[in-house]
């Protein structure tokens, strides 16, 4: 076993196989290794760290107990595991170099990025440093240990042996990633997401062209899409374009627009604040229909903060006034709710979750409630059963964006995609991860695969076309 860890790159996979999100991966050559995302997996059912339950000190401790973060020697500061004196910290950690990288801003990728030793190096792009330093200011950040204590990801970067190859998906936010990793030995890509609307379908076509090139060993594959319910019968004919029944970008875009253009009332909505592309499509929307786009302070200055620029504000009704509304309020032009109230038709007003009661003061109006990309997403989380009502309650419109009347938007690529995504990458052996429906996916596979299981130390067998177990972690 040492010799294999010595003269081979070996691959574990500490988190995220059987989840959305919350992959890490570890792959290490000799004394060196890098991590691939530090997210936790995303679980509304159960997120004892949603701001209800009060957070502790030593949070990493409890983190660590509930399972939301993996137990990795050489990670955590000694002082931050306490509870866990089996557990190496990275004071401790003497074999070699060691790094993270991450692959982008979604929680189930990154949010554990904060809790890492400042001893060990984190790669995160710098617009996403913008953003999460701008969310760090109105503390909706990560729970960190390190403060904003990360690097910019060059074009390669080195871990000892271990060469790191970015992709960029995306510039237009805060830069969406796939990682190339060559070893002495090996060759493997690590999808993180794969999008293919809009920017990133070029995009994919030009990494998936040079990854065929590489003739890539192993293909750490995403697989969302792919869920429980699904019928087991079905048969997915891959397909990289969207198919009958999805909208592209532009279709979607066109939807968005008319819905907005058609209400003769106020428009709410409702979005993912990290997402400074869906900021540029509001944007476009809100020109085009010839409405004023207003924003919760807390979104304002992260716009402030990416693009330099000032927006529209309106407070909400709050108990208390953070200190750092006085600065949002500088850089940016209030409006009042009256003002509103008083010319519903030429407003987009955002509401976030817990924003949720403002919409109260709306009630009886002919006002269309957009839930675009903000949490709750769906009714597998509890807490959108708490928003419909509200919004029922208040009479409004509720339209979900990304359902049209016979067809829908997919964010994330579908299943047809993924499928067509493998197809063109061509690796000698696919490992899927990130999905609550692994099976599901492999399947529908043409081509080898390993269903991979965590925290066991694997090699690649070149003869076999496999992964051998050299150890349990």
């Amino acid at each position: 076993m040492e010799n294999d860890m010595k003269s081979k790159t070996s691959i574990v996979f500490y988190s995220g196989l059987d989840s959305i999100g919350g992959v890490i991966m570890e792959v290490r050559y000799g004394n060196s290794r890098a991590f691939f995302e530090a997210g936790t997996a995303y679980n509304p059912a159960f997120d004892m760290f949603d701001g209800s339950v009060s957070k502790r000190r030593n949070f990493i401790n409890d983190y660590l107990w509930v399972n939301e973060i993996p137990m990795i020697d050489g990670i955590y500061r000694r002082q931050d595991i306490t509870a866990y004196p089996e557990l190496m910290a990275a004071e401790d950690w003497h074999e070699g170099p060691q790094a993270f990288f991450i692959t982008h801003l979604h929680l189930d990728h990154m949010r554990m990025m904060g809790m890492i030793s400042p001893l060990v190096p984190v790669y995160l792009s710098a617009s996403a440093q913008r953003i999460e330093a701008a969310l760090e200011e109105v503390e909706q950040g990560v729970e960190s240990i390190r403060g904003m204590n990360y690097q910019d990801i060059p074009e390669v970067t080195t871990v000892g042996d271990i060469s790191v190859r970015k992709f960029i998906l995306n510039d237009d936010s805060y830069q969406d990633y796939s990682f190339y990793i060559e070893t002495p030995d090996l060759k493997i890509h690590h999808t993180g997401d794969v999008f293919v609307y809009g920017k990133y379908g070029d995009n994919i076509l030009r990494e998936t062209e040079f990854l065929r090139e590489k003739k890539v060993d192993i293909l750490v594959c995403e697989g969302t899409r792919f869920f429980p319910s699904d019928d087991e019968k079905e048969k997915i004919e891959s397909a990289f374009w969207p198919v009958k029944g999805m909208m592209n970008r532009q279709e979607f875009d066109e939807l968005t627009l008319k819905r907005i253009k058609e209400h003769d009332g106020l428009v709410i909505f409702n979005y993912y604040e990290r997402e400074m592309s869906d900021v540029m499509a509001f944007e476009q929307y809100a020109r085009k229909s010839g409405r004023q786009l207003v924003y919760e302070p807390e979104s304002a200055h992260i716009i402030n903060r990416f693009f330099n620029k000032p927006v529209t504000v309106m407070l909400p009704d709050r108990e208390d006034e953070p200190d750092y509304y006085r600065e949002i309020l500088a850089e940016n032009s209030l409006m009042t709710k009256s003002e509103i109230l008083a010319d519903p038709a030429h407003y987009l007003v955002q509401n976030s979750y817990p924003n949720l009661l403002e919409l109260l003061d709306y009630r009886g109006m002919n006002a269309m409630y957009l839930h675009y990309s903000g949490t709750p997403l769906g009714e597998f989380d509890p807490r959108y059963f708490n928003m419909k009502r509200i919004v029922d309650l208040c009479g409004m419109k509720y339209v979900r964006a990304y359902q049209g009347e016979n067809s829908y938007f997919s964010p994330h690529a579908e299943k047809c995609q993924i499928l067509a995504y493998i197809d063109m990458v061509n690796a000698k052996l696919v490992v899927p991860a990130h999905s609550s429906n692994r099976k599901g996916l492999i399947r529908q596979l043409k081509c080898p695969y390993y269903y991979a299981s965590l925290r066991e130390r694997y090699v690649y067998d070149d003869e076999k076309n496999t992964l051998e177990v050299v150890e349990n972690v």
